[in-house]
């Protein structure tokens, strides 16, 4: 599946990876699973890394949609989600925009882009140079 999630409880993070064509149905998809998982918290951190993507839908009315659906099912949560956008090419940082500016403070979403992973990493207040180091250090601590 183009859009997957990775739920890290001790870190208070989720991690969403796409990969290949970023569709909306394939975003729907993937939040409505994770609404749905038993790990899925208020106010978790959210980084979205968009670097692998290769092209992305251009309905922007459906992709609109998508934000205020998933605008309100955060908004209900009564907790601010901070969303970090990690995109370094320019279509994900496109993309990564294009979802920045969907979001409104309203809805109780603060959104950032970040071009490197560390930079990324550090706007969530995570340290590590990479998304690799990050998950080798919550491996090492579980284990």
């Amino acid at each position: 599946m183009p859009a997957t999630f990775q739920i890290l409880p001790d870190l208070n993070l989720v991690y969403v990876r796409y990969t290949g064509m970023m569709r909306v149905d394939d975003s729907l998809k993937a939040f409505g699973a994770y609404a749905q998982h038993p790990d899925a918290r208020p106010g978790q951190r959210h980084l979205i890394d968009l670097s692998r993507i290769t092209d992305m839908e251009r309905d922007f009315v459906q992709i609109m949609q998508l934000q205020a659906h998933k605008g309100a099912e955060l908004a209900m949560r009564e907790s601010e989600t901070l969303m970090v956008y990690f995109a370094n090419t320019p279509l994900s940082l496109r993309a990564a925009a294009l979802a920045r500016n969907g979001w409104s403070a309203s809805q109780g979403v603060i959104a950032i882009v970040q071009e490197t992973e560390a930079a990324a990493l550090a706007a969530l207040g995570l340290a590590g140079a990479s998304f690799e180091a990050l998950f080798e250090d919550t491996m090492r601590g579980t284990s």
